[in-house]
């Protein structure tokens, strides 16, 4: 392949924005997808927020199973085929991964179809048939998306492929909120509701699809067959491989990515199969609508846990280009600049995961009714809230893990600690409720975390724990421990008189603001982090202002601890 893919940006400038351009759509339409459960159960209440989430699980671990690891693999042999200009070839598995995928999403579609009120009884919620039926519409959109978009990734052409990631998220979340108000106007009982939002789902492809049917300019950038000077060759149909080699190599690539990528939706599944069900057994709930809306009270620290977790997944996509390029230029994972740049996005997760941990533990009851009307669901946010530091540190180290080549140990470790926890749910939710399900989800996720340390341990040399330098962190823990806390207290006396909603909201905004601010001033002004570990933090380069302030706060604690 030519160094410059169009004559102005070197290729490996291409690849690096083009993936900068994909990680952050990735990101913005996770954000929006979350953000949709709060007027979801603001309008709708807990029973059909409930149904949504348990049906929703189901639909994305189908989605993932019709079309995961297909991108990857169209994109790489794309790549292969346009590197030795042989177009022709690259339109080849454009067709033939088309044709595969619309089967499996046929297939997929007349499973969820014929068998929906078999997986709703499964689920414990009979009534949630119609919208497994309305979510599995999607399937026959989303295989054709995952396919073109990895020909346009392929073609390093990552516009459409990021547009469409936002036109997607947007699309359903539109859908989702237009049905929502025709439902509640009608007077529609939650199966119903649910049912109708969830054809958001397909909604969603849709436009994702429409966004990669649209014609793009190649910017004038002519394709040459090999061998000829015509700017005009003609079409060959001499093909380099037969038709059952190219649909094995297809397969061989796209389904280690797809087992890879059937861990992450596990823990919602088994939630989704497993919650409703429990807590009709032990008595706690009268019949399904209120399991129903009892698993909706669980799933909003879910959605909270979701918000916490989307940005230790993105730092963790950041992870693995990087590791990829050192291990690939031959930096050995021993020396010690190498041990302290994977050492450092650890000590982040442990850092600002704790940070969140307390701050959600703290403000749990004023986030909860800010958010989602009443504190129904303020004790199992609490017992979630620890999840957000063990489920940062499993993605951090699971992308450290995919930079060093081991993309199994990740996924494996994923599975089992989803198997740990359908233990736990049979263990903790007939005695507890959603309690004792979300003390099994952090469980989970320390499970997750722990066990990917140890295959990471395995693969490279990491520093050990020094008691020395860790209270630093733990102090800085401490003290914005205590700062929100009397921020509660204070916020919660002077609002007193305000509608409650509005005094919970602030209470809670401020509160946060307080406990990042102290929390990473104290980090600083502990000598946790110094100014050539935080100038790798996106915003804080050298000379910027954030690191003027860091540097000026660092040296008045230097200055304090002399004196004193």
């Amino acid at each position: 392949m030519a160094t410059e893919r169009d004559g102005k940006a070197p290729a490996g400038g291409i690849v690096l924005k083009g993936a900068a351009l994909l990680g952050g759509a990735a990101l913005l339409s996770k954000l929006i997808g979350t953000l949709q459960k709060i007027p979801l159960q603001n309008f709708a209440g807990d029973e059909v927020f409930g149904l949504y989430s348990a049906v929703y699980a189901l639909a994305v671990m189908w989605m993932t199973l019709a079309a995961a690891g297909v991108p990857t693999a169209v994109s790489v042999l794309v790549a292969e085929r346009e590197a030795e200009g042989d177009e022709t070839g690259a339109q080849r598995v454009v067709r033939w991964s088309l044709g595969l995928m619309t089967v499996s999403g046929l297939a997929a579609f007349a499973v969820l179809q014929a068998g929906a009120g078999l997986f709703a009884r499964g689920m414990g919620a009979p009534e949630a048939a119609a919208a497994i039926r309305a979510s599995s519409i999607a399937l026959l959109f989303s295989p054709a998306v995952a396919v073109l978009r990895g020909y346009r990734q392929g073609q390093m052409r990552m516009g459409l492929p990021a547009v469409s990631q936002i036109a997607e998220q947007t699309a359903r979340v539109a859908f989702m909120l237009i049905m929502l108000a025709w439902a509640i106007g009608a007077g529609w009982r939650a199966p119903a509701a649910a049912a109708a939002v969830h054809g958001g789902l397909a909604a969603g492809a849709a436009a994702g699809l429409a966004v990669l049917l649209w014609p793009e300019r190649k910017g004038g950038r002519i394709v040459r067959t090999r061998g000829t000077d015509d700017p005009k060759p003609a079409r060959t149909w001499q093909w380099t491989e037969p038709r059952t080699a190219l649909v094995k190599r297809i397969a061989g690539v796209a389904l280690p990515v797809a087992a890879a990528s059937v861990a992450a939706p596990l823990f919602g599944l088994i939630d989704a199969f497993s919650i409703p069900r429990l807590l009709q057994q032990a008595g706690g709930a009268a019949g399904t609508a209120a399991a129903m809306a009892e698993y909706g009270i669980y799933n909003r620290g879910i959605a909270l846990l979701q918000l916490v977790l989307m940005a230790a997944s993105g730092a963790a996509a950041a992870l693995v280009p990087a590791m990829t390029a050192a291990r690939a230029s031959g930096v050995s994972a021993g020396l010690g600049g190498s041990v302290e740049r994977a050492a450092f996005p650890l000590r982040l997760a442990w850092w600002f995961g704790g940070a969140a941990a307390v701050g959600l533990a703290i403000l749990a009851g004023p986030i909860d009714i800010a958010l989602f009307s009443d504190d129904a669901g303020s004790g199992a946010i609490a017992l979630l809230a620890p999840a957000a530091v063990f489920g940062s540190l499993q993605a951090v180290s699971g992308g450290l893990l995919q930079g060093r080549g081991d993309l199994r140990s990740p996924a494996v470790n994923l599975a089992v600690a989803a198997v740990f926890k359908l233990a736990l749910n049979m263990l903790l939710v007939p005695a507890y409720g959603i309690q004792g399900a979300a003390a099994g989800m952090t469980a989970a996720y320390a499970a997750a975390a722990l066990l990917n340390a140890l295959s990471l341990r395995g693969r490279m040399k990491l520093p050990g724990f020094r008691p020395d330098s860790a209270w630093r962190p733990a102090a800085a823990l401490a003290a914005m421990a205590a700062a929100v806390g009397l921020a509660e207290l204070a916020l919660g006396a002077l609002t007193r008189g305000l509608p409650v909603r509005a005094a919970a909201l602030l209470t809670a905004l401020p509160g946060v603001a307080v406990g990042a601010a102290v929390f990473a001033a104290g980090l600083v002004a502990a000598r946790a982090v110094g100014p050539q570990e935080w100038r790798e933090v996106p915003g804080c380069a050298a000379g910027s202002r954030i690191d003027q302030w860091l540097g000026r706060l660092r040296n008045a604690a230097s200055k304090a601890t002399r004196e004193g």
